[in-house]
């Protein structure tokens, strides 16, 4: 992820001396013409994309296919994994118990959870605080999951920290903590058990009670269960073959299902008063850190190298799957947009440069 971030900051920045001037029209006719040959030379069945300006959705459309072998078209309601973009909402899981007085972003994980450890190393997992785990200033193990096939594989949360279906998931304290920015998305799957210990339920539960529920986001869930992949597109690997959807013990850094109606929801709620949190908090989750040269703040990518505008969200990237989500608070504007196939980057990142053209020329 934290290569992704990068490449999103790379692509912006390439295009901000091209500007010329172009109305919503000439946006959707260029986004219609590239989008259509990107999907094909880059073997991605389908794309949503939605374009947010100054509070209203002006583009609101679905390309492509959800189902290759069936012929269904990806539309608003077709169902993405939309990969580390997951961090941003357990973020405001978090957030929202610290609003609630259960939580102290400053306080110790250790205060919290009681039924699982660290392995010994030669840090102190007493220092690391729940800003910390936000931030990926932990100074933790495994940038990133795989996922699984099979619901056999999946596990507790806390067998999953301990690495007990896959080594490689076994999440330790490598870096003195406070000390250097590493993505971590081992220290969010920590969040998740920070959350299941203090609201004795399962993350997946209280996010929807808590999170998804006020937000009416209806089509918005951690459990990838029946009613889910009803509605969902297909995953497809590089070569545009299909591939199993993967679930996930690490719900919190990758599992979240969601549509393109919901990101919208979610958006909205972001520029305004909403049911779940106040704008302070909001503020304060992307609000970037020092130790990530200003790139992240707690669950929230940063990138402010526009000179115009500032871009707050994140970037998901899983087997099969590959999404975007940025929003300029300043404007109330943004973009989401969503694939379906394992090469989507290269899809979404031209119709995001695209968009970020535009959105200068037009601020």
């Amino acid at each position: 992820m934290k290569i992704l971030i990068k490449i999103i900051i790379i692509a912006f920045v390439s295009i901000m001396s091209n500007a010329q001037t172009t109305t919503k029209n000439e946006l959707l006719n260029t986004l219609d013409e590239e989008t259509a040959s990107a999907l094909k030379r880059h073997n991605v069945p389908g794309m949503a994309i939605a374009i947010i300006k100054e509070g209203k959705t002006i583009i609101k459309k679905g390309y492509g296919f959800a189902d290759k072998k069936e012929g269904l078209k990806v539309n608003a309601k077709t169902g993405f994994n939309i990969g580390s973009i997951s961090k941003m909402f357990t973020a405001w899981g978090i957030m929202k118990l610290v609003e609630q007085g259960r939580v102290k972003l400053d306080e110790p994980f250790t205060s919290y959870v009681k039924s699982w450890n660290l392995p010994k190393s030669d840090y102190n997992p007493n220092e690391i605080t729940i800003r910390h785990l936000l931030q990926h200033t932990a100074g933790l193990s495994v940038h990133g999951y795989n996922g699984y096939e099979s619901k056999e594989k999946l596990t507790s949360t806390k067998e999953s920290l301990s690495g007990q279906t896959n080594l490689d998931e076994a999440v330790e304290l490598i870096i003195e903590p406070n000390s250097k920015w590493q993505y971590s998305g081992g220290g969010y799957t920590i969040l998740q058990l920070v959350i299941e210990e203090i609201t004795d339920q399962t993350f997946a539960n209280f996010m929807k009670k808590t999170i998804f529920q006020p937000l009416k986001m209806k089509h918005t869930s951690f459990n990838i269960n029946k009613r889910v992949l009803k509605t969902s597109a297909k995953a497809y690997d590089e070569t545009g073959s299909e591939i199993p959807i993967r679930l996930f013990n690490a719900q919190a850094a990758a599992g979240l299902h969601t549509t393109l109606e919901d990101l919208i929801l979610f958006a909205n709620a972001s520029f305004s008063d909403n049911a779940v949190l106040s704008q302070e908090s909001i503020l304060s989750l992307r609000t970037p850190t020092e130790l990530s040269n200003g790139d992240y703040g707690m669950g929230y990518m940063v990138m402010n190298r526009f000179g115009d505008f500032t871009l707050s969200g994140h970037g998901g990237s899983n087997e099969g799957w590959q999404a975007g989500f940025m929003l300029d608070f300043d404007s109330k504007s943004g973009f989401i947009v969503l694939t379906n196939g394992s090469s989507g980057r290269n899809v979404l990142f031209k119709s995001m440069r695209t968009w970020a053209q535009w959105h200068s020329e037009n601020l």
